[in-house]
């Protein structure tokens, strides 16, 4: 199978890329490389690589070109870094799925696998699935309710169309990244002793970056329709204090510095269903939140990770650090100002 990751040069596409390519697919990876490393030495698996911004309709017509799949997984992770420039999220996020999937539907590509994630559940009470409606709380929920919305129309009918909506994705990839909320924990606790805790009553499912990957590869190989699959396992579910506690059990010496519960800016609370997954894949996300932590640990504490504090790890340094340097920016295409407007009109409206 010929298939296109769009994005396939950051911590999950470095994974999935190694991943296809042993199970015998033609993967070519796609990608701006935003944060301005040289990304491409992680993929050497690769068919072929192409460095090239997903906003750009040229890029995506050459990238496409041929493919049996396409899978968006590129774009901004998290509330912090989308915040830092609303609009460059609006077209990263947003944008880009839907230029994405013009494209795919223009050159016949049979199916679209869009990455989103369970932060489109927002605050709930309960146990939500798939079929819960979303309630978006920031821009990067938004954008992803929007994407999932958009893309799905554009192709109804003429594609299959799978939305993976993606636990908190934990565990070393070749491209590690240390700003989520299990592996910056396990990273202060191996690098300081120490995990730094307030409160900590929220909820978050989690799920390792290896069985992120091995679902790509099972819903590739079984396209059907339009779904929508929340991604991890029902064991997985647990509150950030019980995240800590895990992680001080693994990492000799470290300890929780608890301080009181505070109104976190992320907002985020609910308990998520995985059943619909487990049903058509059964065996799916195996992967404990243990073992990603002492994947993380050892990572530090054999100083293959020499650093954990560099802006290479971290999202939004960065991202802060290439947007200052205006090495990505907002584009402002004719398409982009016209989704961007799309997505302010529902930000206004249902979305709020």
């Amino acid at each position: 199978m010929r298939v296109a990751l769009l994005g396939g040069a950051g911590y999950i596409g470095a994974v999935a890329t190694r991943l296809l390519s042993a199970l015998g697919h033609d993967v070519a990876v796609i990608d701006g490389l935003i944060y301005q490393r040289d990304d491409r030495r992680l993929l050497p698996t690769a068919s072929r690589f192409i460095r090239g911004d997903l906003r750009d309709t040229e890029t995506l017509g050459q990238a496409l070109a041929g493919a049996d799949a396409v899978v968006h997984m590129g774009g901004l992770v998290g509330e912090p870094a989308c915040t830092l420039d609303e609009r460059l999220a609006v077209e990263l996020n947003f944008a880009s799925p839907v230029l994405a999937a013009t494209a795919a539907r223009d050159l016949g590509v049979p199916h679209y696998v869009l990455f989103s994630s369970c932060s489109v559940y927002g605050q709930r009470d309960g146990t939500v699935d798939e079929d819960t409606t979303p309630r978006p709380l920031g821009v990067y929920a938004r954008t992803k309710v929007l994407a999932e919305q958009y893309v799905t129309d554009l192709l109804s009918g003429c594609a299959d169309v799978t939305v993976l909506r993606l636990a908190t994705v934990h565990g070393l990839s070749p491209r590690p990244r240390l700003d989520s909320v299990v592996n910056r924990m396990t990273a202060q606790a191996a690098s300081s002793g120490r995990i730094p805790l307030n409160g900590g009553s929220q909820r978050r499912p989690l799920v390792h970056v290896n069985d992120v990957a091995e679902v790509l590869a099972a819903v590739l190989g079984h396209p059907d329709g339009h779904r929508v699959l929340n991604v991890g396992a029902d064991r997985e579910n647990y509150t950030i204090a019980e995240i800590a506690e895990t992680v001080v059990r693994a990492v000799p010496g470290a300890r929780i510095d608890r301080g009181p519960e505070r109104d976190e800016a992320d907002a985020r609370d609910y308990h998520t269903s995985f059943g619909r997954l487990a049903t058509l894949f059964p065996g799916s996300c195996p992967t404990r939140l243990i073992d990603g932590v002492r994947q993380i640990a050892a990572a530090i504490t054999d100083r293959h990770i020499t650093d954990p504090d560099l802006p290479e790890y971290d999202n939004l340094q960065g991202l802060r650090a290439c947007h200052n340097a205006g090495f990505v920016q907002a584009v402002r295409s004719a398409e982009c100002e016209r989704l961007h407007a799309a997505y302010t009109r529902a930000s206004e409206g249902a979305l709020r």
